[in-house]
């Protein structure tokens, strides 16, 4: 999927949201995240989720906040994404960076790729990645592991004769 899914252009302002994006079934994917930083103090949070069966987070369920433990990031690229971005606190009353955000899970950690607070902020990208997993459909699932008893039990039934 080569899609722009939301190109927010402004330094601040409402939360954002989207919504009706196709995954191709059976393919996994990975969500790109640019935040672009004008000037001091910086953060990314959000909550995601996967509607519809066949997919997953990299937490392994449909819904996804943001954390430090199933994202990755880099200054530099996508590709280069491979640090775990650091946390400036949970999306709850009293956040650092400017308190909590509306319509986002109080639970959602507020990250950025260096501890982006009033003294250390500046300007430039964080470039975030998550995985999104095609899940294998459980009649696929059961099919296979069939499949893995029957050829068990055939190399079985040929080291006895």
């Amino acid at each position: 999927m080569d899609e722009l899914i939301e190109d927010k252009t402004s330094s601040w302002g409402t939360t954002e949201s989207f919504a009706g994006v196709v995954l191709t079934p059976g393919q996994s994917v990975y969500m790109l995240i640019q935040a672009i930083n004008f000037s001091g103090p910086a953060m990314f949070a959000g909550n995601f989720e996967i509607t519809g069966d066949g997919f997953g987070f990299a937490n392994g369920t449909a819904s996804l906040l943001t954390n430090t433990l199933d994202w990755t990031v880099s200054e530099i690229s996508f590709a280069d994404a491979v640090a775990r971005p650091v946390s400036m606190g949970i999306n709850a009353p009293g956040l650092q960076i400017w308190g909590q955000r509306p319509s986002i899970a109080a639970e959602a950690e507020a990250i950025w790729a260096y501890n982006a607070d009033w003294a250390s902020g500046r300007s430039g990208s964080a470039y975030f990645v998550t995985q999104i997993t095609a899940v294998p459909e459980p009649a696929t699932g059961g099919m296979f592991a069939a499949g893995l008893a029957a050829l068990g039990v055939a190399l079985r039934r040929t080291r006895r004769t």
